[in-house]
């Protein structure tokens, strides 16, 4: 598997096997850094977008978009079924949306903004003091911006691209953060608001528990948690989603407690508090969410199964996930 520096360097390997995109440049020292979006298969078919690096303090997100994406690509030269597959589903990738904050071991972009705070959309309700975003200053965490960064843009118009050709997207954010289990988060997080295609994303992981009963994931909206500002998801869903599409972003948080608990040590270092540090480790956690993106693929392919429930399968169902999610 290339590293993230390589892939910098030398992203136009994939063209053989899918389209390149650049989208913009950012700077920092005097070096320009692309914003490099992969794409594979049909784009009018279901799509999956998977993303990674927004904060580049958690390295392990754009490590492990990297490394599922390095491991297609190489399925390319010889998997017939996965060629079959991409004649009727698009993935595409995007490693590392934000180049200069991971050069840095930065949790925000070169300007000091932190990207999930930054799109255009603000919470509905109050948000924890500065966490949920703060336009106090750029020296101070989760730093809003005044104006819409080129990086955050660049998933906003990856995403309306997608979904001007593409009547169903399931996108997946890869992150870390404090807890000893892996969770999947959906909107919103901008508010308490029930997710309006709560049916969809129900049978959804209805079909995932069903596949793998002993999945490791615990499966929330974010608002459990905590509300935000300028949720890049909340606002590509709330704002580029036509009413007939059906579009299920995901967000997945790395716990990154596992790996303090095994290495204690390492909570004394910076990189340490979100990433695991041992090689092992790391190839464990490469190991550990591949199952998760082969169901993702193949659930596109099949997602007449869950994506397009009629009325009386909706009233029933919504009922149950309401419960299952919001506990009313």
């Amino acid at each position: 598997m290339i590293s993230i520096d390589d892939f910098i360097k030398n992203y136009s390997v994939y063209a053989d096997h899918a389209r390149v995109k650049v989208h913009s440049q950012v700077e920092s020292d005097s070096t320009q850094y692309p914003l490099v979006s992969i794409h594979f298969g049909n784009p009018k078919g279901p799509t999956l977008l998977v993303t990674g690096g927004v904060h580049g303090l958690e390295r392990i997100g754009a490590q492990v978009t990297l490394s599922l994406l390095s491991s297609f690509h190489e399925r390319l030269a010889w998997d017939q079924i996965l060629k079959l597959m991409l004649e009727k589903i698009q993935v595409v990738f995007i490693p590392l949306i934000n180049p200069v904050g991971y050069i840095n071991a930065s949790r925000s972009n070169g300007n000091g903004v932190d990207l999930m705070r930054n799109a255009p959309i603000t919470a509905d309700t109050d948000v924890p003091f500065l966490l949920g975003g703060q336009l106090i200053s750029s020296k101070i965490p989760w730093y809003r911006g005044l104006t819409v960064q080129k990086e955050t843009q660049f998933v906003i118009d990856t995403v309306g691209e997608i979904l001007l050709q593409s009547n169903c997207l399931i996108s997946i954010d890869l992150h870390s953060g404090f807890g000893f289990k892996d969770q999947l988060w959906f909107p919103f997080a901008n508010s308490y608001q029930e997710f309006s295609q709560l049916t969809e994303l129900h049978l959804f992981f209805e079909l995932y528990k069903k596949t793998h009963p002993y999945h490791i994931y615990k499966v929330e909206p974010q608002s459990k948690n905590y509300l935000t500002h300028g949720d890049i998801w909340d606002y590509c869903f709330l704002n580029l989603k036509k009413p007939d599409q059906v579009f299920l972003p995901l967000t997945l948080e790395m716990g990154s407690w596992i790996w303090v608990r095994k290495n204690p040590l390492q909570i004394f270092s910076k990189m340490g508090l979100f990433n695991p540090m041992k090689a092992h480790r790391l190839n464990r956690t490469f190991r550990r969410h591949r199952p998760l993106f082969d169901f993702l693929t193949h659930s596109l392919a099949s997602h007449e199964m869950w994506s397009q429930p009629d009325y009386h399968l909706r009233k029933q169902i919504d009922g149950e996930a309401r419960k299952l999610y919001y506990g009313n």
